[in-house]
């Protein structure tokens, strides 16, 4: 019984000693390889790609007059202020990339939070106003690491969703 114990005492050791060795080997032969090579460079412009595409602010192409577009930002900040809105409708496209989330605050008229993740997403938000509004400040605030664009829109006219 002691002989087995000790047959397996020993090859257990081979193998515990064994596995570093074959995963170094392993790991070693990927790095020199030709073939590894463009996944490394897709690697590397993954995050290039996906902060390129805050660059370009979101669309609002529905929107008759643009009056915000901003790109290519991070973290927190005091976006713009509107000085005058007239009553229509008020279309935000908001794009953001980064593990995390950001809020948008459009004045008094609405506070929303979108959820960011690895992959750029835009988010579509409209606020119908029934009158003119003055001085709208519009804020974002975006946790670190957080890229993102935002564009608002106005067209005339407001329809309530049904």
């Amino acid at each position: 019984m002691a002989k087995l114990t000790g047959a397996s005492a020993a090859v257990t050791i081979a193998l515990a000693a064994s596995v570093p060795l074959i995963a170094g080997c392993t790991a070693h032969k990927g790095q020199d390889s030709p073939d590894k090579t463009p996944t490394a460079s897709a690697t590397a412009s993954r995050p290039t790609s996906a902060i390129d595409l805050t660059k370009t602010p979101p669309d609002i192409s529905g929107s008759t007059k643009a009056l915000i577009r901003l790109a290519d930002r991070t973290g927190s900040e005091e976006a713009a202020v509107i000085q005058s809105i007239k009553a229509g409708t008020v279309a935000v496209a908001t794009e953001c990339t980064g593990e995390g989330k950001t809020t948008i605050v459009i004045g008094k008229l609405a506070t929303y939070t979108i959820p960011c993740a690895a992959t750029p997403a835009t988010t579509y938000n409209e606020i119908g106003l029934g009158s003119s509004k003055q001085h709208v400040k519009i804020t974002v605030m975006a946790s670190a690491g957080i890229h993102w664009g935002l564009s608002v829109g106005w067209r005339p006219g407001y329809q309530r969703p049904s």
